[in-house]
């Protein structure tokens, strides 16, 4: 599998930013300072590890900088789809997968405005086994046949990067002794009683199993989808369209967030923000830091759009989940995130896979 060297360990190594336009510290636009209006704009997120610049751009006042104070919900990111399309939700973080490519071919009212999370060289989810089964001889993915191995749900993205591991070693699905759909607490559950094998789980339910001794690592998820572009920042088409500043500013709050959240500089205080966003220990979060288990999002926020329309779109459509791909135009609007860094700058991204260390769990 392409991309599976170790990484090597550099205990203080990070991203450095060399700055193209401006400080590190953005103003708000000049309409905004001098009217001194505020912005409302309406978001849905996750109390999740992985929109940890979310929680930064807001404690550190990147968004109230740029004239915009958020309104937060977090609920289902794919059922808000349909709220989002009707002009009645802002900003929304879905996947880049079938859900989101059966909303666009379904006209849904909304845009892919910027990177959320991609996984180069880190993820924020891994492939693990029991304990017991690993010590007994299942350390590898051709070591799954006949084994009940547990993913989110048919058709999701666990499903895929299942299958991509799977065809690697020469398999398929139909190799394994059972297919189990779970939520990630629920499959952390099944682990630990027996009654699944081996599953996917996201940080920080994946670090818990493996720090209790519940399970070990087979392996990361872009050891096995390597550069995938995983999430995405999206906006409803009459945000766009009636409020194109605020937007900029918006995504602008965003990329000051991404930037401080990625700077090794900051570690500690990122760490805390996260802490008290997402009641996530201070400990566990430390722990996950500057490993390959810290979520990475561009600096720059700009979408991988040619993995997107590869191997992982291809999937999709052969398996039936989505009828056919969007053309990259439908569903992919990068005039915001533009706006945004004729605000912000554009930054130098020097991070590379050997800035990054395996998560060793003892």
């Amino acid at each position: 599998m392409k991309n599976k060297k170790i990484l090597a360990v550099v205990a203080t190594a990070g991203l450095l930013f060399g700055t193209a336009a401006c400080s590190s510290s953005a103003e708000p636009s000049a309409d905004s300072a001098a009217s001194g209006t505020t912005e409302q704009v309406r978001v849905n997120s996750l109390n999740i590890v992985a929109m940890g610049p979310m929680f930064v751009a807001q404690e550190k006042g990147f968004f109230a900088e740029q004239g915009i104070e958020n309104t937060y919900t977090d609920a289902d990111i794919y059922a808000q789809m349909a709220l989002q399309s009707q002009g009645n939700l802002d900003v929304n973080i879905p996947g880049l997968g079938g859900a989101f490519f059966n909303a666009i071919n379904q006209n849904l009212n909304l845009s892919a405005v910027a990177d959320r999370n991609q996984y180069k060289c880190t993820a924020d989810s891994l492939l693990v086994v029991r304990t017991e089964e690993y010590d007994n001889g299942v350390d590898s993915v051709a070591d799954l046949a006949g084994k009940n191995v547990a993913i989110l749900a048919r058709g999701s993205s666990t499903e895929y990067w299942l299958s991509r591991a799977l065809e690697e070693e020469g398999m398929t699905i139909d190799d394994l002794g059972a297919l189990t759909t779970l939520g990630y607490p629920d499959i952390a559950n099944a682990l630990k009683t027996g009654a699944v094998d081996a599953g996917f789980l996201a940080q920080p339910i994946g670090y818990g199993v493996l720090a209790d001794g519940t399970a070990k690592r087979l392996l990361a998820t872009y050891e096995i989808v390597p550069d995938e572009q995983q999430g995405l920042i999206t906006m409803s088409q009459k945000f766009i369209d009636e409020r194109p500043e605020v937007a900029a500013r918006w995504m602008a709050g965003w990329l000051e967030g991404v930037r401080y959240y990625l700077d090794p500089a900051n570690r500690d205080e990122v760490v805390q923000i996260i802490a008290e966003g997402t009641s996530v220990p201070v400990e566990t979060l430390d722990a996950l830091y500057g490993t390959d288990q810290w979520p990475y999002m561009n600096p720059n926020g700009a979408v991988d759009t040619e993995t997107a329309m590869d191997e992982d779109g291809a999937w999709l459509v052969e398996n039936g989940i989505v009828d056919a791909l969007p053309e990259v135009d439908q569903w992919y609007n990068d005039s915001i995130v533009n706006a945004a860094l004729e605000i912000v700058g554009e930054v130098e991204d020097t991070r590379s896979c050997s800035d990054v260390t395996p998560l060793d769990v003892p």
